[in-house]
């Protein structure tokens, strides 16, 4: 049985079987089913009348990394079985992937508390520029005016303090 695109429909041992491998291998599921002729949906259809097959894809999807942690397990600390002694590069190549990963962590923590830092200061001039804005008794707005007529008033005719400043008696 084919849909209209002259893929099979119904899902068989062969193409679970070929789908476990290309999972295995480390190709995703869209490119997986493209390989075997199925549709992506058709799959997921799939899973849904069978869940299992969903927690067996997951664990099918993951078996290339976790081989591959074997693989360079076995060159860190050996194995006498398969005549592989142990190996200080692999156990550099591991610590170096460690490293990397820990200094990604921490300029990513850095990158989000730095976003944080700028949210909350862009948060603190927008309240201020509202208030600032708002008619608030709590704040004092300066008004500058520039007069530059003259008073009607003669200050010229005024007389002020006499006194020089100079105290002459002693305290």
């Amino acid at each position: 049985m084919s849909n209209k695109a002259g893929r099979p429909t119904k899902i068989t041992e062969a193409v679970i079987s070929q789908m476990r491998t290309y999972m295995m291998a480390g190709v995703s599921l869209k490119d997986a089913c493209e390989l075997v002729g199925i549709g992506t949906t058709t799959w997921r259809e799939f899973e849904q009348r069978e869940p299992n097959f969903r927690r067996k894809r997951k664990m099918w999807q993951g078996m290339l990394k976790a081989r591959a942690k074997v693989n360079i397990a076995e060159h860190v600390f050996g194995n006498k079985e398969k005549g592989i002694e142990p190996d200080l590069s692999w156990s550099q190549y591991v610590l170096d992937r460690a490293m990397d990963q820990e200094t990604k962590n921490a300029q990513n923590t850095l990158t989000r508390a730095n976003a944080r830092k700028i949210n909350a200061e862009i948060e603190r001039i927008k309240a201020e520029t509202k208030r600032l804005n708002s008619n608030d008794e709590g704040i004092t707005k300066i008004v500058f005016s520039d007069d530059m007529e003259p008073d009607n008033e003669d200050d010229s005719k005024q007389k002020g303090s006499e006194d020089d400043g100079a105290d002459v008696k002693p305290k």
